[in-house]
């Protein structure tokens, strides 16, 4: 006896799995190229938040100080490094490929750790994501 839902059609017809499809497609698409020398929209972000809610100290009288540009420049670092790494691990493909003299033992140990590198970075994205959520969520 066979039976029908109409879920697989369901499906078919609607994306109920837009993160893992973004997540996805940032897997596909690791390498990253930033500007260091311009401001991230995220520090840009943290300093105009740090202009229209300054946080008072007695250290500091005029809000954030360095806060929001040591974070962004922690965060532009940590991404760098994970394109550094998959950059390097795609080199080190493309080498052995060609016949050079990489081994394929150092290639597979750069490629897994760019990919762990990735995943961390998508982590750390979904948990700060979270945390934003939950913030603004808060009742005053």
């Amino acid at each position: 006896m066979d039976f029908s839902t109409g879920i697989t059609e369901y499906v078919n017809n609607y994306n109920l799995n837009a993160i893992g499809d973004y997540n996805q497609f940032l897997k596909n698409n690791a390498s990253f190229q930033f500007d260091s020398t311009q401001p991230t929209e995220f520090e840009a972000a943290l300093e105009a938040a740090g202009k229209h809610y300054p946080v008072h100290d007695k250290n500091d009288p005029t809000g954030l100080g360095s806060f929001a540009s040591q974070f962004g420049n922690a965060l532009n670092n940590s991404l760098n490094a994970v394109n550094n790494a998959k950059l390097e691990a795609n080199r080190m493909q493309e080498d052995i490929a060609m016949g050079g003299s990489t081994s394929i033992h150092d290639a597979m140990i750069a490629a897994e750790k760019a990919t762990l590198s990735m995943e961390m970075a998508i982590q750390i994205r979904n948990r700060m994501i979270s945390a934003y959520t939950d913030i603004t969520n808060m009742a005053i």
